[in-house]
């Protein structure tokens, strides 16, 4: 399995497009951190404001928000993010999808990312709306944003130049390509996700890291390591009609 892994290996500019403030952590942290540590530069795009799952009912929006993106940024020192950005969308709420993904692609203009991480949203019977929504909207973002009629933001269009992502790697999948080696960095994963106290509860996060802990383990069960995270890893012109792009020259 270790064809997959070249393009995250090379990448020097990663971007990971979650629903959440706490997915790419959970799916993908050790892996980020150690793309992070052979100097990739990590940028962290969250697409919903996040705000459903806060447990407290009575605490009002702004401060609310406020604690989320601090706890971000104590997860991200953790796992060596080095940019956040938001699109502030209504968590488990309505909004269009062409606008969440005109607002990806805006970010990968931006960015110019290498490899793009994102939530599988073709996960067998996944109910949540967002990870639906953002993980085939980062999906095809990906898929189209060479194309220079697919408008994002003006002033950003017009000073854009195409470039080339290599790999859309999948976390939260049932069906990986690869398995990435996390024993070096999945210690900073852990702690990263205690960080998320607005929406876990100690219990909570303790029953969080024993559980990855065993998946972990898992996942790494048929390689020479002993701790994994499981990706689904692919080229993006994989993702329309499964055509090869051999067979396309």
């Amino acid at each position: 399995m270790s064809g997959p892994l070249e393009a995250l290996r090379a990448a020097r500019r990663v971007l990971c497009v979650q629903p959440h403030y706490d997915d790419n952590d959970l799916g993908a942290g050790g892996t980020i951190a150690a793309l992070a540590d052979g100097g990739a530069e990590v940028s962290y795009l969250t697409a919903t404001d996040d705000l459903l799952g806060v447990l407290d009912p009575d605490l009002p929006d702004a401060q609310a928000t406020a604690r989320l993106r601090a706890e971000q940024a104590e997860a991200a020192a953790e796992i060596g993010v080095r940019g956040q950005y938001w699109l502030g969308l209504p968590d488990a709420g309505p909004y269009d999808y062409y606008a969440l993904r005109s607002g990806i692609l805006r970010r990968i203009r931006l960015l110019r990312p290498d490899v793009v991480f994102t939530v599988d949203p073709w996960l067998p019977y996944e109910a949540h709306s967002d990870h639906l929504r953002v993980g085939r909207a980062a999906a095809e973002a990906c898929l189209l944003h060479r194309l220079p009629r697919l408008r994002s933001d003006p002033e950003v269009d017009a000073a854009w130049q195409p470039h080339e992502i290599s790999a859309v790697a999948f976390y939260f999948t049932t069906a990986p390509n690869a398995c990435f080696d996390v024993g070096a960095t999945r210690a900073r994963k852990h702690r990263a996700i205690g960080a998320y106290r607005s929406q876990l509860a100690p219990d909570q996060v303790e029953a969080l890291r024993r559980g990855l802990e065993l998946l972990e383990r898992r996942w790494a069960a048929n390689e020479p390591f002993s701790h994994g995270e499981a990706l689904k890893i692919l080229p993006p012109g994989r993702l329309h009609v499964n055509l090869l792009p051999e067979l396309l020259r």
